[in-house]
């Protein structure tokens, strides 16, 4: 069974249909080689096509950021913006005819789409671009990298490590957190959000030893079908010869974290030896009541609580107080951002086991050596 996504911000389904429709004759053919990959024929009934909607079952993200990226690449501005589409998704793949074509788009009228600003939306929304090329491009072709930051114990030795996005060194640079803001724009962070999840799983299974905790980010919207995309992220990690009981999938805070279907998901992780971790608790929607609620197993304090606290005695208490919160469900608390020895040592009596931060090193394409954080606060 399908349905119309109504929902003009929520994220693009992992798979589902496309429609295309427009009222300028001379776009039907762009449409339809794009579409079909290939020329078309004299068979081809445009007169239908300039009736009836044009429509695409497609069977993973790849298929349809391909057709975006070519659309992108091939229209104007002002063509796009006279091209309108929507999505519809099914409760399951088995339910679907895939890479199947229709012109009949249930019989609607190419005059009510027109008119229509419910369910239908410009193409040239889903376009954008990051330093010049297309985000549709970036996601499909993996153009980024990961690297990795330290995550560190009282006695400054790594026990793990944080799998943050970041260019490839031979393309033009950009701000990871504006690649991920544009795709939400155009609905393609869950894309964006799979592509970085299964780059940070293979290389870790290449650089780090079995036992280093792997913190890999993800976004909530990113589980449309929570035990598909579940499941498919521990295939990945099987196939890559690692363990789940490595990996730590952190929940981050720039969406609602209320939603019943996250609890889902940190079940289904956990079934399998993961653990979860919620991030920047402090910050946004991460608040102590969300900690209670989903009881992650890592909760990160957000760098506002730790920007010297050795010396504000209102973080002091939050902190004392997230603790106790943390203690209770039988949780660990990391404190990110950690950038002077100071704060490092203030936590560490305060009883914060864990720590990341500028003070322990960057992200780096590669792990450091684990010989122990050499600051003077790593003896005291």
């Amino acid at each position: 069974m399908s349905s119309i996504i109504r929902n003009m911000t929520s994220p693009i389904s992992d798979f589902g249909t496309v429609e295309f429709a427009t009222e300028l004759a001379e776009l039907h053919p762009l449409l339809l080689e794009s579409i079909y990959e290939k020329k078309q024929g004299n068979d081809v009934d445009n007169e239908a096509l300039r009736n009836r909607p044009l429509s695409l079952q497609y069977e993973n993200q790849q298929q349809l950021l391909r057709l975006i990226v070519k659309l992108q690449q091939r229209l104007h501005d002002d063509e796009a913006k006279q091209i309108r589409c929507r999505f519809s998704i099914v409760d399951s793949r088995n339910e679907m005819g895939m890479g199947e074509i229709s012109r009949n788009s249930d019989s609607v009228d190419i005059a009510d789409v027109v008119d229509s600003n419910q369910t239908w939306l410009p193409l040239h929304e889903l376009f954008a671009e990051v330093e010049g090329r297309s985000v549709s491009e970036y996601i499909l072709h993996n153009l980024f990298t990961t690297h990795l930051q330290p995550i560190v114990q009282p006695e400054g030795m790594i026990m793990g490590y944080e799998f943050l996005l970041r260019p490839l060194p031979e393309l033009k640079p950009f701000r990871p957190a504006q690649l991920f803001q544009s795709a939400r724009q155009i609905r393609q962070h869950s894309f964006l959000d799979r592509a970085a999840r299964q780059l940070a799983i293979r290389l870790g299974s290449i650089h780090l030893e079995k036992g280093t905790k792997r913190f890999i980010n993800f976004l909530p919207s990113s589980f449309h079908h929570a035990d598909l995309s579940v499941e498919e992220t521990l295939d990945l990690i099987r196939n890559s010869g690692t363990d789940p009981q490595d990996y730590v999938f952190e929940v981050i805070e720039t969406e609602r974290l209320d939603d019943p279907a996250l609890h889902k998901v940190f079940e289904a992780y956990r079934k399998q030896g993961a653990q979860m971790a919620l991030d920047d608790v402090g910050s946004g929607f991460a608040t102590l009541n969300i900690v209670d609620q989903l009881q992650p197993d890592y909760v990160k304090m957000d760098r506002q609580w730790v920007s010297n606290c050795d010396i504000d005695s209102d973080k002091q208490k939050y902190i004392d107080d997230l603790l106790e919160r943390v203690t209770r469900i039988h949780g660990t608390v990391l404190a990110e951002g950690i950038e002077r020895e100071e704060e490092w040592q203030y936590l560490k009596k305060a009883g914060i086991p864990l720590f990341q931060g500028y003070l322990f090193g960057r992200a780096a394409p590669l792990p450091v050596a684990n010989t122990g954080f050499a600051g003077s606060a790593a003896s005291n």
